[in-house]
Order: structure tokens, then sequence, then C-alpha cells
């Protein structure tokens, strides 16, 4: 067997395997109409509304709505908006929505390779379980801010704290695959 075929067998062989693995787990590309791609796995159940704020949510797990990695866009910035002015109207709006939040973290950071602001906040917060079901949880979120073109993305894992690092790991994988188009 000459040096070409030999490459060419263990690059089909290796193409073979990528088609079994990926049957065992195959993704889901969404696309919306407001500019991002994300990727997650075909298994988790989600709700697209493109006519909404938050134009996906994706479910990581049946047994609570709470644990989920969501995308949001907001509209209402001009042209001039900076990731500074995103900063100045939503690093801080969250924890004075809400009584006894802490902010575990606040960085800069990137977002589909665009300049992202990042809050980590822990807290009681409200969580509709059904239409006339809410229910105080105490919940960890992670929530990455990017604007483009005047649109700010947001990028949010929430979990409820006891389940935050069981699903991170799935979150991170789908939050690394948000790309804005």
């Amino acid at each position: 067997m000459t040096r070409e075929k030999k490459v060419l067998a263990n690059l089909y062989h290796l193409m073979a395997l990528a088609l079994v693995a990926g049957n065992s787990d195959s993704s889901t590309v969404f696309q919306s109409e407001t500019g991002f791609t994300i990727t997650y796995p075909a298994r988790y159940r989600t709700d697209q509304a493109e006519s909404t704020s938050i134009k996906l949510y994706i479910y990581l797990t049946d047994s609570t709505p709470v644990d989920a990695v969501t995308v949001s866009t907001d509209d209402s910035f001009t042209a001039q908006a900076t990731l500074d002015t995103v900063i100045e109207k939503y690093a801080d709006a969250i924890t004075t929505a809400y009584k006894d939040l802490k902010v575990l973290s606040k960085d800069r950071s990137t977002l589909g390779g665009h300049a992202a602001f990042r809050t980590v906040y822990r807290g009681v917060i409200p969580v509709q379980y059904a239409n006339d079901t809410v229910r105080a949880e105490t919940l960890k979120v992670n929530q990455t801010w990017v604007i483009k073109n005047a649109r700010v993305y947001t990028l949010t894992y929430k979990a409820l704290a006891r389940d935050y690092n069981k699903y991170l790991p799935h979150a991170r994988q789908i939050m690394k695959s948000f790309t804005v188009t």
C-alpha cells in the first residue's frame, strides 16, 4: 500500500470514528435572526422565541426549568454604545433587583471572539415552575455580555446553587460555541 493510500485509509478511519461518536451525541446548531449562532447537544430540550428578548432557552436537565443556558438580546443601545456602556447598565442592575444577592466575580472576558464582561452571582431569586407556581430558589448565575452593531447579547448559565458545578461543564461547552455573526 502506498503512503498516500495509508494516509487516506487513516483519514477515512478517523472520519468513521467521528461519525460514530457524533451519532451518540449529535448537535443542533441554532442560528438566530438577531445575528448569533450557538451549538448544543440535540438531546437538550429548548424553547425558542425570536419575538422576545430571550431568543433561546436550553434546558440542561428535564428535572427542573432552572438549570439552563439562555441567550438574550437587547436592541435599546445606540450605535455609539461600547462595552463600558453595557457594563454601566447591566453589571450592577441585577444586584439592585434582588436583595441578598452576592456578586462572586466580575471580569472582562471574551465571548465569540469579542470583548465581553462577565459576572457570577448567587442569591435567592423567584423561579417560575408553572403558570401559577413561583418559588424562591437559591441560584448561582454566570452572565456574560457582548455588544456588536448596537445589539447586546447576553449569554447566561443559571442553575440551582446545588446543581451549578454539576452542569457547569455542559454549560461551558455550549457557551464556547457561541458566535456573533
